[in-house]
């Protein structure tokens, strides 16, 4: 359960604008650069700010109530992860838009107030989401990439879509031609900044449960589209992530959680058939590298989190299970 630490005139204020909703996990300083960055990047819109923490230990908590006292704060008593606490935040939100936003983003000036002015344009929208650059401010290809396949995430855990990303019919789903400065409708944004239109209905201002963490952006996403909505991309505003903030502290761990995910993803979307593929597709990955990195690890004690790693995804594979430590 989390301790909802108010405002005292919370409750009573007239409903903003805009709720940002952040999800934070021990990522004290990328959360405070976060918050630090949102009054310019609201441009004059009323918005309030709502942060779930997962129970961090690294003093997040304590900076928000310090520094951002206007911050509405869940702290919560344990780690729900991702989805069971931004749904908590998106239930709190009392704004007309809802913004869900990863803690280590920086929206650029204008950049939520760009993205609002595009909503009230196309009332088609059902979900709005800035062009993001990663931290080398390079475009980031996660947004406004066409849906993953069994083949694309083989792609991508292999290393074949990083050393010949040149080869077109390798990375298609990337999208990487797409020009992400013109503001257009495409098929998947990214979970790192999502804005959900007023015009949707509540079911869709929620996550899906059944994706814990990862894939539940590309699931909101499919639902979006099945309910007759369009996702936007906002060419001109502007965000950066750095992303891994959280996940980079059990990275062996969210690997595996993000393969899961992706299987229950094309189980639920695409059938049984696709889900087999993918399993069938990451296991080969699992085996290959696991002995690759497991030899290694002999000379360097440094590959022996992937031997683990890939290990476990080839368990997985073959037994349809496995067993995490959050």
């Amino acid at each position: 359960m989390g301790r909802d630490v108010d405002r005292p005139d919370a409750r009573s204020a007239a409903a903003p604008d805009v709720s940002v909703v952040i999800v934070s996990w021990r990522v004290r300083e990328h959360l405070a650069r976060c918050l630090a960055a949102l009054p310019a990047a609201a441009e004059g819109l009323s918005y309030e700010v709502i942060v779930v923490d997962n129970a961090s230990a690294d003093g997040s908590v304590e900076m928000v109530r310090e520094r951002f006292p206007d911050v509405r704060l869940v702290a919560n008593d344990g780690n729900l992860l991702y989805t069971a606490a931004a749904n908590q935040g998106l239930a709190l939100a009392r704004g007309r838009y809802a913004l869900l936003l990863n803690p280590d983003a920086i929206l650029h000036p204008g950049g939520i107030a760009r993205l609002v002015r595009c909503a009230e344009a196309r009332p088609e929208a059902g979900l709005l989401g800035p062009r993001i650059f990663d931290a080398a401010g390079r475009d980031d290809w996660r947004t406004g990439r066409r849906y993953p396949t069994p083949w694309s995430e083989f792609v991508d855990w292999s290393g074949v879509g990083r050393w010949f990303s040149f080869v077109p019919f390798l990375v298609k789903n990337r999208q990487l031609a797409y020009d992400r400065g013109r503001t257009s409708a495409v098929p998947l944004l990214s979970g790192a900044c999502l804005l959900f239109s007023p015009q949707l209905p509540a079911s869709l201002r929620q996550l899906d449960p059944n994706f814990p963490m990862y894939g539940e952006d590309i699931d909101l996403c499919r639902r979006v589209d099945r309910a007759g909505f369009q996702k936007i991309l906002v060419g001109d505003a502007l965000m950066t992530h750095i992303g891994g903030a959280s996940s980079s502290q059990q990275p062996a761990e969210s690997a595996l959680r993000a393969v899961v995910a992706m299987n229950r993803y094309f189980r639920q979307w695409d059938g049984r058939s696709a889900a087999r593929r993918h399993r069938a597709l990451l296991g080969l990955i699992g085996l290959v590298k696991s002995t690759i990195f497991c030899v290694g690890g002999l000379i360097s004690p440094g590959w022996r989190r992937g031997c683990s790693l890939y290990w476990r995804i080839f368990r997985w594979a073959v037994s349809g299970s496995y067993e995490t430590s959050v």
